[in-house]
């Protein structure tokens, strides 16, 4: 597990640079006097950084440090190994492909494409919305990980765009290894035509699911390549202008951050409000509330 000794060693670190600041107010990083939120009640507050700040003005600087701070030598091991898992299942995956393709059946591929891509987009969708919406930092396995990434990134937008591509893309291709491993021990053949769409399209979907937050990161870029602005102008990826979108307070649309394709078909049904609405009634959980007290959504942000 990921979250033991380097996580403490994180918290403590991020205690230490805390304690001068508990016996004075935070130093805001706006006119503004709004409190963060409490920590939600489900939240552990034991060994927790956060139960530190409870209750204090919203410092977006301070807050940035103590996310960062999570980022443990632990998990960088972690993700350099799901990134070389999903490289070499990937390689495997395309060579079974290619040797199975025939030009009659160019049709099973161009559909997988498409299909794919759009699930993928889906998919981010989905975990982007659960992620923002959704647990803490103490969540087991995803805490520390995509909701820890995500919480950061809503106070410092362009942060990620310094992250080299193992930080920046670990947690994806975390979630495409047991995919990819799916499709390179499933049968394929091209006179099977079912299989073989399934095949395309489990590793189709998986390339641009381990793809997205590369994409997401050239959405905050502000010096592109000329490919990736070209991919961008015909929407194959999520354009800059789409992404934006969804980092207006308090950033609860346009969750697709794929290709984006999905953005405004679930924005005209009111999809992820019905969503959040449907897990609180179950569940009770009030959406975003953890998201609030990292952001203070309702200060200024820096």
């Amino acid at each position: 597990m990921i979250q033991n000794t380097g996580i403490i060693a994180a918290n403590e670190a991020a205690m230490m640079m805390l304690e001068d600041d508990l016996s004075d107010d935070f130093d805001l990083t706006s006119p503004s006097s709004t409190t963060a939120s409490t920590i939600p009640t489900n939240t552990s507050t034991t060994e927790s950084v956060t139960s530190s700040i409870i209750n204090k003005p919203f410092n977006a600087t301070k807050n940035k440090e103590i996310l960062a701070l999570q980022y443990t030598q632990g998990k960088r091991y972690f993700e350099i190994t799901m990134v070389s898992a999903a490289t070499t299942l990937f390689i495997i995956a395309c060579l079974r492909c290619s040797l199975s393709f025939r030009l009659e059946t160019l049709w099973v591929t161009l559909t997988a494409t498409v299909l794919g891509m759009a699930m993928a987009d889906f998919f981010s969708g989905i975990v982007h919305w659960a992620a923002d919406t959704w647990g803490s930092l103490e969540t087991p396995i995803f805490g520390q990980s995509m909701i820890r990434s995500f919480r950061e990134h809503h106070l410092s937008p362009v942060a990620m765009t310094h992250h080299d591509f193992i930080e920046a893309n670990g947690d994806n291709c975390m979630i495409v290894v047991p995919l990819l491993a799916i499709s390179v021990c499933s049968p394929i053949s091209s006179a099977d035509t079912f299989h073989l769409f399934l095949h395309q399209f489990i590793v189709i979907m998986s390339l641009w699911i381990a793809l997205t937050n590369q994409i997401h990161k050239w959405s905050h870029t502000y010096k592109l390549a000329w490919y990736v602005k070209m991919m961008q102008k015909y929407r194959i990826v999520i354009t800059k202008q789409d992404h934006a979108v969804h980092h207006r307070n308090p950033f609860d649309k346009y969750y697709c951050i794929t290709n984006g394709w999905l953005n405004p078909i679930f924005a005209s049904i009111d999809f992820w409000k019905k969503m959040e609405a449907a897990v609180t009634y179950v569940s009770g959980c009030v959406a975003r509330e953890d998201d609030a007290f990292w952001t203070g959504i309702s200060a200024k942000l820096e």
